[in-house]
């Protein structure tokens, strides 16, 4: 599936135009929004832990003839291998693979320059709930009540907002139109108020 028009077209408004600017695609996959930001001119730093499809968005940008700079690893150890902060952040289906959800929002929201943009998609712990074994909801359930992640739980509906609203911001956009995602589209506040280290 390719990137979808009307959502880069948000992100583009929100950011006041990406080209020139620095974006991170946190959780990369097969490079579709990495191609797709850099063909509108932003610095493009894609990033994922799976040097599978590393390759395929190298493959990707090559015969879109775009920049793109690539880094392997966790995500949640973006910031200490990039050492850099992005105007847009953007993290689409795979908030489930960083190692714990308070911690992960930290880390993207510390990935945002002040005044930036973040972005979060995330399918929630009702997704095919009725579908799955039952040591998958066993591991769901204690996410949800305790926050202890075993494996790679989806959060529970309304967590991302919950997490994001304990950090300055200037403006933020829930989203809950789509029956089994919360997105979260967010500016990081262009400065902290005195005493707040955040």
């Amino acid at each position: 599936a390719g990137a979808r028009p009307e959502l880069l077209k948000t992100l583009d408004e929100w950011v006041g135009g990406l080209a020139g600017k620095t974006v991170l695609d946190l959780g990369g996959g097969p490079g579709q929004y990495s191609v797709a930001f850099a063909q509108m001119g932003a610095k493009v730093t894609w990033h994922d832990v799976s040097n599978r499809y590393r390759a395929i968005a190298e493959e990707k940008a090559k015969e879109a003839g775009v920049e793109i700079r690539f880094s392997v690893g966790y995500m949640d150890e973006a910031p200490s291998l990039l050492r850099e902060d992005f105007v847009l952040v953007f993290n689409r289906i795979c908030w489930n693979y960083g190692r714990q959800d308070a911690s992960f929002a930290r880390v993207v929201y510390g990935l945002v320059k002040p005044g930036g943009v973040g972005y979060v998609d995330t399918t929630h712990a009702d997704y095919q709930y009725d579908t799955l074994s039952v040591s998958a909801k066993l591991r769901i359930r204690l996410n949800n009540k305790t926050w202890w992640k075993i494996g790679h739980p989806f959060p529970p509906h309304g967590r991302l907002a919950e997490l994001f609203l304990r950090y300055r911001m200037e403006k933020m956009l829930v989203d809950y139109s789509a029956p089994m995602n919360d997105r979260i589209l967010f500016r990081k506040a262009r400065q902290t108020a005195p005493g707040v280290s955040r």
